[in-house]
Formats: C-alpha cells, sequence, structure tokens
C-alpha cells in the first residue's frame, strides 16, 4: 500500500514500512489461524498441568502429609513383610 511520504502511518503497515522483510509474509488465513490457536491453547493446557506442581509444590505436601496421617498403619505393616530399611538391591550374603 502506497501512503503519501510524511503521512502518519499506523499498525502492521508501520512495521512493514520498517523492516521490509515482513513484506514476505502475508496474512494467515482462517483456517491456519483457527489451527494454530487450537494447537497453541493445548499447549499451553499442558504447560500449565506439569508446571503448576512444582511451583506451587506446598500444597501437594500439605495434602500428603494429611493424607499420611490419616492411614492406620505403620512402615512395617505396609511394607509385607520385606525389610523397610534396608537397600532392596545389596545382594544378600
Amino acid at each position: 500500500m502506497r501512503v503519501p511520504k510524511g503521512a502518519p502511518v499506523a499498525g502492521l503497515l508501520y512495521w512493514k514500512q520498517k523492516f521490509p522483510f515482513l513484506n514476505r509474509f502475508q496474512r494467515p488465513t482462517m483456517g491456519t489461524a483457527a489451527v494454530g490457536g487450537c494447537v497453541g491453547l493445548t499447549i499451553l493446557g499442558i504447560l500449565v498441568m506439569i508446571v503448576q506442581p512444582y511451583v506451587y509444590n506446598d500444597y501437594y505436601k500439605g495434602v500428603q502429609a494429611h493424607k499420611r496421617s490419616l492411614m492406620n498403619a505403620d512402615r512395617e505393616k505396609l511394607a509385607n513383610g520385606l525389610r523397610p530399611w534396608s537397600d532392596p538391591f545389596k545382594s544378600p550374603k
């Protein structure tokens, strides 16, 4: 688009004039934008589910401590006869 010299230019046209390599890129179609948006939202959702437990780990530690306090068994009982305090990969002598 041609604009008279000295006229104010806003938006994408300003950046295209400032950086001419942007002229090679065209506006994406509606379908491309929809697919890109769905992929972006899916990646963002998965990222939030993976990162949130690492960031807010105090909540999960509290829940785990509460659940363990409700159990009515000690470690020896939960080990089902195995040696709970020894190394399981150590060869027996």
